[in-house]
């Protein structure tokens, strides 16, 4: 999961570090199919025993190297799991762990070396089919979950309707992020774009009114029109 802090020795930890490097390196390099266990281990200077000690194939690597790269900056297990085990007891709840999260989602998404996985991931897929259920299942799916631990909070605490269709709800939001995403992915390596706070912040504050049918908890507390989304 996302949320998961592995407990490792500092010494595994700068090992696996080491193997995350390599492994971006040279699937952003050399794509998928062409790269290799044995050069991942050389560049990261461990024994390809090690290597398959952590990733029994190159398919598990690569879906992991993606992994943790949604995870880059340091707090965001932490911040996830946090998110998890808030009680949702009004709008206002909700609506600031949505924009936390959101903002979180979207810094570790369009980090170039991400996009970049993700279009070799793309490439490759028609080739090796089985990396879209394993992407699907191990990062696509684990975001969304966090954000459903959300709703089902605000929903057991009378915030939101017991009628809302989760599933629905969290294609909802995440599509108007995944559009970040996709602009990113077209965009040339060199040329990074980050959507301003304020644009999250309109984003969730147009999904609340959707499942509600409420003002914003944070536009009632400022009295500001939240500004229109540009588009990229």
């Amino acid at each position: 999961m996302l949320t998961e802090v592995e407990d490792l020795t500092p010494r595994a930890k700068a090992k696996q570090e080491r193997i995350y490097l390599a492994a971006q390196a040279i699937f952003m390099e050399s794509g998928f199919e062409a790269a290799s266990m044995d050069a991942i281990a050389t560049n990261a200077n461990v024994s390809k025993p090690t290597l398959y000690r952590y990733y029994h194939n190159k398919e598990a690597l690569f879906i992991a190297t993606l992994r943790q790269l949604m995870l880059e900056h340091s707090s965001s297990a932490e911040t996830f799991s946090h998110l998890q085990q808030i009680p949702v007891e009004n709008l206002q709840i909700l609506e600031r762990s949505l924009v936390r999260w959101a903002q979180i989602i979207l810094d570790n998404a369009l980090q170039p070396a991400y996009l970049g996985l993700v279009r070799v991931l793309i490439s490759e897929i028609p080739r090796f089919p089985a990396l879209a259920p394993l992407y699907s299942t191990a990062i696509a799916q684990e975001g969304g979950a966090i954000m459903k631990t959300l709703l089902e909070s605000a929903i057991s605490h009378g915030v939101v309707t017991k009628k809302l269709d989760l599933d629905v709800a969290v294609r909802l939001l995440v599509g108007s992020l995944l559009s970040y995403v996709f602009s990113g992915l077209f965009r040339p390596a060199s040329d990074t774009y980050s959507p301003p706070p304020a644009q999250i912040e309109a984003l969730v504050h147009l999904f609340l009114q959707a499942i509600t049918g409420s003002v914003s908890s944070l536009q009632q507390q400022s009295g500001e029109i939240q500004p229109e989304i540009q588009p990229t």
